[in-house]
């Protein structure tokens, strides 16, 4: 069950990421998602707090826009994740 955490939408050339930085159960874990191919890119990793998620998950983020094609990596709009 999600605690809380928040999640970002990116829609770049034809990539489309989900970003995501959550307290959990397992407690705080950062992660992204591959819309399009419906598979994780960075599956959950741990990290100490909410904001050293949302960074990790754009740096994940980022490094495979560029790999993919080249891409930058847009300014991220964080909402809240859903929540219990």
């Amino acid at each position: 069950m999600l605690d809380e955490g928040v999640c970002a939408d990116v829609k770049v050339g034809s990539e489309h990421l989900r970003l995501f930085s959550e307290q959990n159960a397992q407690g705080v874990q950062a992660s992204v998602y591959n819309v399009i191919a419906k598979n994780w890119i960075a599956p959950s990793e741990s990290v100490e707090t909410i904001e050293q998620g949302k960074l990790k998950a754009a740096t994940y983020a980022e490094a495979y826009l560029k790999q993919a094609g080249n891409l930058e990596l847009p300014s991220l709009k964080w909402k809240e994740a859903r929540s219990v």
